[in-house]
């Protein structure tokens, strides 16, 4: 009896000895929850502030027709970066949250070799792209070999910072990004302030600092495990996803960027390095964009897998809720403040474009409402909507932008990009309602609180 006494209280001890341990591990977890999200939001921050500043750095110390021809460069990589967007980060970033353990580690192996694979493609057809483009003879020749080595590290670079986000490392990201913002601010600070800047040398300068950083990156990746036998199941599920990502990403590269190009061909690359410069006051705030980027896809499949579809609605919803105050905020700020930041920021080059930021910051919400939507069906593994909503906005610029560019000027450029945004939102809001339970709740909905609801093939 005695013993079964001491056996009991051992017993028993243990048994009390776990409830505390369950509340460390469960404060350990909301702490987590509260520090992921603000490392994150910190490392969208520092990275929209140091590009902005690059920006600033640029138009100075080049010039606004040089910064026109940096920036048609840099177009080529949007195009690259959208479609690695497309055709991997995308994908990686829903389905790779859903894996766990051995089966994570196998399917960003598989990812991996991908990237890999795209970023040799894309920097050959960037370096033929500025080759033969406008002719050998062009100012976009002479920076071919600097602008495609700039792609190869920006778009590795890229793609290693978004897989962190997916493995949930945001201590990395921030390191990583710090070392490469740095790195490259402080490269082009030394090339102005030696006289030696150049098209070429901040090229140069960019490319090495993302290098740098990928390098560094590459340490804090964790395990990978190669297994030969997924290669063809998980590259298959991949591109079900991709398919219409990547279609997407080229036309939203249309809808971003067709204005740019229009304003390069018609009006030179001195009123492109202008508007481009006028944009960038837009593209600091990229930081609430950047951050729900990133964050929100994670999120929305973990709640898909945990919740359901109810659970999926009311993440969507509370992420809607912030990209409408976000935008709100930012239209207002900028309404009554743009114009006075970029006389300070650019000075007198950039005075007969002050108003278009005005106009620009319209876009902001919209792009963000149109963001989390596309979040969401990419959680439910349904990429078409979001590629018909990007082609219906992209028609209608594709349509439209060089007639109201040559009737209108500049003004017409940015009604189009304005009613291009709206479409797409408009279409996306559409098709998510006729999703039962995305946008409308479900009261009555059965079978569903608490499981995992099946990914459609489109």
């Amino acid at each position: 009896m005695q013993r079964a006494g001491k056996i009991g209280r051992l017993l028993g001890l243990r048994g009390r000895s776990k409830p505390g341990a369950g509340a460390r591990v469960d404060m350990k977890a909301r702490l987590r929850a509260l520090l992921d999200p603000a490392l994150s939001f910190s490392d969208q921050a520092l990275c929209s502030a140091c590009n902005f500043l690059t920006t600033i750095l640029l138009a100075r110390a080049l010039g606004l027709e040089a910064f026109g021809i940096y920036t048609m460069v840099w177009l080529a990589l949007y195009l690259a970066m959208s479609l690695q967007l497309g055709l991997i980060v995308s994908p990686m970033m829903s389905i790779g949250t859903k894996e766990q353990g051995a089966e994570a580690e196998a399917y960003y192996t598989v990812v991996f070799l991908h990237q890999a694979g795209y970023v040799v493609v894309a920097t050959g057809a960037i370096f033929a792209a500025l080759m033969l483009a406008a002719g050998v003879a062009s100012p976009l020749a002479d920076v071919a070999l600097p602008g495609s080595m700039a792609a190869a590290s920006y778009l590795t670079q890229d793609f290693l910072r978004r897989y962190l986000f997916a493995r949930r490392r945001p201590a990395g990201i921030l390191l990583i990004d710090a070392i490469n913002q740095f790195l490259k601010l402080g490269a082009l600070t030394a090339l102005w302030q030696a006289g030696m800047i150049s098209v070429a040398n901040a090229l140069w300068a960019v490319a090495g600092a993302a290098m740098i950083s990928t390098i560094c990156g590459l340490s804090l990746s964790g395990p990978l495990l190669w297994r030969r036998q997924v290669l063809t199941s998980v590259t298959s599920r991949q591109w079900r996803s991709a398919r219409w990502l990547v279609l997407t990403g080229s036309v939203q590269w249309v809808l971003s960027y067709s204005g740019l190009l229009v304003t390069a061909g018609l009006f030179g690359p001195k009123v492109l390095g202008a508007l481009r410069a006028a944009q960038s006051l837009l593209a600091v705030l990229n930081v609430v964009r950047e951050a729900l980027e990133n964050i929100v896809p994670p999120m929305a499949g973990k709640a898909l897998a945990e919740g359901g579809m109810p659970g999926l609605h009311r993440t969507l919803g509370r992420a809607m809720l912030f990209a409408g105050l976000a935008g709100a905020a930012v239209v207002l700020g900028l309404g009554l403040f743009g114009p006075w930041l970029l006389h300070q920021l650019y000075g007198g080059e950039i005075l007969e474009f002050d108003w278009v930021i005005v106009w620009y910051s319209f876009t902001f919400p919209m792009a963000l409402m149109s963001l989390v939507l596309g979040c969401a069906f990419r959680a439910l593994e349904r990429t078409r909507p979001v590629f018909i909503a990007a082609f219906v906005g992209g028609c209608l610029n594709l349509l439209a932008v060089y007639p109201a560019a040559v009737v209108f000027g500049v003004a017409g450029l940015i009604a189009v990009t304005l009613l291009s945004e709206l479409a797409v939102l408009t279409v996306l809001t559409v098709l998510a309602f006729r999703i039962p339970g995305l946008l409308a709740s479900r009261s009555r909905e059965k079978g569903h609180a608490g499981g995992v609801v099946a990914a459609p093939s489109s």
